[in-house]
């Protein structure tokens, strides 16, 4: 399994080249990179998310599911105390990255190329606590300021709408139309390879040297891709579930930081150029220290 998924990240980053070369050669320009981003956000990843859950209904799937989104809210938890921890009050770029990692574009490619898509059902099982999280503590701890947590926009979240319809979907003795099908599966193969085009365009937009001349980058992000995943492995043997959802959940635990951080850093008038390089960097290093810390967690899980 490790070496498949050195391959699969190889393959991701040259797939991440591809966006560093459009970007610099003009084609795509820092507005491009965001309307990407809307694409990937809005309508690949909740795609995905539809496929996944849109097959028969399985009782022993919900009820791991179920335990898939304890063991997520418990690592949140976890989460939260280390960023607190590690970065400290004033830095909340810092802490929202060591919280959240970007399990749609690193995790759901990854998850699909070394387990099969398949066990993408439990990623989207994250998703619906995800976006509770996402859009409640990550906003608050990203703006300093709980009225600009909105319950209007967690509802309205499109990967919020798209859990929701796959699971109707999945309890329901239905199956989609096959035009309806064709083009929800179509539209959620873009989201591996869109994915990777916006980290590397972000890449090509980004000053390299001064975001690694920033030393808050190197405790975070140590504490993002190490320090959490090996924080769930102990969790994870004590888990009733299949090997393949230990590794699920120790992909997502495992992957970079989320590629948000840079937009709600923005947002929120935070430091833009820490929160990219955080994003961009820690997927860089990731390719690095995600083979380690699964071939670690393979030997005991």
């Amino acid at each position: 399994m490790v070496l498949i998924l050195i391959k699969q990240i190889l393959v991701m980053l040259v797939m991440m080249s591809v966006g560093v070369i459009l970007f610099k050669l003009g084609h795509v320009d820092e507005k491009g990179v965001a309307q990407l981003s809307n694409l990937a956000l809005y309508v690949a990843t909740p795609c995905v998310v539809i496929q996944s859950l849109a097959i028969d209904f399985d009782p022993d799937r919900l009820s791991t599911g179920a335990l898939v989104i304890a063991f997520y809210l418990g690592i949140f938890f976890a989460s939260v105390a280390i960023g607190r921890i590690g970065c400290g009050k004033a830095d909340r770029v810092g802490a929202f990255a060591v919280v959240f990692s970007n399990a749609g574009f690193v995790g759901i490619p990854l998850i699909q190329g070394i387990l099969g898509d398949e066990w993408v059902f439990y990623v989207t099982m994250t998703m619906v606590a995800g976006t509770l999280t996402f859009w409640t503590y990550g906003v608050y701890l990203m703006s300093a300021d709980k009225t600009e947590v909105s319950l209007r926009k967690i509802l309205t979240n499109p990967n919020l709408i798209a859990v929701i319809i796959g699971l109707v979907l999945f309890f329901a003795p239905v199956e989609l139309p096959y035009v309806v099908a064709k083009a929800i599966a179509g539209m959620a193969n873009l989201n591996t390879g869109l994915g990777m085009v916006i980290l590397g365009a972000t890449l090509g937009a980004s000053n390299v040297r001064l975001m690694l001349a920033d030393t808050r980058l190197y405790k975070a992000m140590a504490l993002r891709l190490v320090v959490v995943p090996l924080v769930c492995i102990p969790i994870l043997m004590l888990m009733p579930v299949e090997f393949e959802v230990r590794m699920v959940m120790m992909i997502i635990s495992a992957a970079p930081v989320a590629s948000a951080t840079s937009m709600l850093a923005l947002k929120y008038g935070g430091d833009y150029a820490y929160g990219t390089g955080l994003a961009v960097c820690s997927t860089i290093a990731s390719m690095v220290t995600m083979p380690i810390v699964l071939a670690l967690a393979m030997q005991v899980l």
